[in-house]
């Protein structure tokens, strides 16, 4: 959880707020708390939809709708008003990361827990459509994983943005790669068929860590989800075929979302339905009066997938000197007084506090190595010669907002993309994204 900023409310409604959760295309998520003391997730939707009449009359009738909503696998909205200068939706807080960054941090859940993640969605995503509403968003960020079970968040609030004036251009609600091929060509009519066809594309995630339409542009995605057969052979064995019914493209061929929950029917989501690691992510969430914090000790701190599994947490420390920002002209030479083929002895001597994890070198961002007034673990790998060859960034989640800025302000560096630099007689690349950011030397200029 981060820090509430400045500009944020302390209070919306009757809810006091005490941090940030999340964002998403419709607005910031805090959690707060009631008057009596209740944890819950608070949703402020973004001014632009507010602004609209088309938006704030149908926001109204679908959080009607789905204040309605029951059931065991839904996060039950508590209150809302959609009229106020910003509106507002309040949903119970579930502790536990989403099933989009579970998967991210700690890889594709194995065949227990995706039996258990189907058959909860199943049952959630009917206790929706009993309540004459479609989701038209589920994805791996609109399901969390709490200790008994997965749950659905969001539902009933998508199908607002269709009313507004943003979207009479042209713009379609959702998120591409878990679109039904209906959503994304636009159909008027959208029926819960078109939950079964998400619901299919996220169960390919939590099996794979991939959408089963991959990535990219929006639109190369979406000709995707309308025209091509994913390939789901790497999909467990155990759902393949349910995924691959659900990915049909006619809606009248995906299956029920009944037979879909009869398949799983003895699913047993006791306390041990998520592997170890997630079990202690999610029981390590701690709430008191000051909020919620995250905390991953040594003991629970597991390999993670690519670059990542490198990274150890470690808490925010109090710097007692201005932190040392590194001048964008370090790149030519190396990075922060090591140049570029430096040995791991010259690393050594130049950070004698340092650490190594999984044959890789660590700084804990305290003394020189920091950037941009950001102090964060950085990571020092070394080619097969044992020559520093790479530098890579990890912030902490309160920092990850302000990475990319300050990459693209000191380096120059668009977000999200990958630059090969000349600089001076070296070549860099420089990857920027909001949880890392990297610089690799590739070679020097030939002469």
């Amino acid at each position: 959880m981060e820090a509430l900023q400045p500009s944020d409310p302390d209070r919306v409604g009757g809810f006091r707020l005490v941090g940030r959760l999340g964002a998403g295309g419709m607005g910031q998520v805090f959690l707060g708390y009631s008057a009596g003391g209740r944890p819950v997730a608070v949703k402020l939707i973004r001014p632009e939809y507010g602004s609209d009449a088309g938006f704030r009359r149908s926001f109204a009738r679908e959080v009607k709708a789905a204040r309605r909503v029951g059931g065991f696998f839904t996060a039950q909205i508590v209150d809302a008003d959609p009229y106020a200068d910003r509106p507002w939706l309040v949903s119970a807080y579930v502790p536990g990361p989403s099933l989009h960054a579970a998967v991210a941090e700690h890889g594709a859940l194995p065949a227990k827990a995706l039996r258990v993640l189907a058959a909860g969605l199943a049952e959630g995503l009917i206790a929706i459509h009993d309540c004459a509403l479609v989701h038209r968003d589920l994805k791996p960020g609109n399901v969390i994983l709490a200790a008994d079970g997965p749950r659905i968040i969001d539902f009933g609030i998508a199908r607002a943005l269709e009313a507004t004036s943003q979207t009479a251009t042209g713009v379609i609600s959702g998120t591409p790669a878990y679109m039904s091929p209906e959503q994304a060509r636009g159909d008027t009519e959208i029926s819960p068929a078109s939950d079964v066809f998400s619901l299919g594309s996220v169960l390919a995630f939590a099996s794979t860590g991939t959408a089963p339409f991959g990535d990219g542009h929006p639109a190369a995605v979406l000709y995707r989800v309308v025209q091509e057969t994913p390939d789901l052979s790497l999909v467990d064995h155990e759902i393949r075929g349910l995924v691959a019914a659900c990915l049909a493209k006619e809606p009248t061929a995906r299956p029920a979302m009944a037979e879909i929950l009869d398949t799983f029917a003895t699913a047993d989501a006791s306390e041990d339905w998520l592997p170890q690691p997630l079990t202690s992510v999610i029981s390590n969430v701690e709430i008191d009066g000051a909020g919620i914090s995250d905390v991953e000790t040594p003991g629970t701190r597991k390999q993670r997938r690519g670059l990542s599994r490198f990274i150890p947490t470690f808490r925010r420390e109090t710097v007692d000197e201005p932190p040392t920002v590194s001048h964008p002209n370090a790149i030519e030479r190396g990075w922060n007084g090591l140049a570029w083929g430096d040995t791991v002895s010259q690393f050594q001597a130049r950070f004698p506090g340092a650490t190594q994890e999984n044959g890789e070198w660590w700084v804990t961002g305290r003394g020189p190595e920091s950037f941009c007034g950001i102090v964060m673990p950085t990571q020092y790998a070394f080619n097969d010669r044992g020559q520093l060859c790479m530098v890579a960034f990890y912030p902490e989640a309160m920092d990850r907002e302000r990475l990319p800025g300050a990459f693209l302000q000191t380096l120059g560096a668009p977000d999200g993309a990958t630059t090969k630099w000349t600089r001076g007689e070296v070549v860099v690349e420089v990857k920027v994204a909001s949880v890392a950011a990297s610089i690799t030397h590739l070679g020097f200029v030939a002469r």
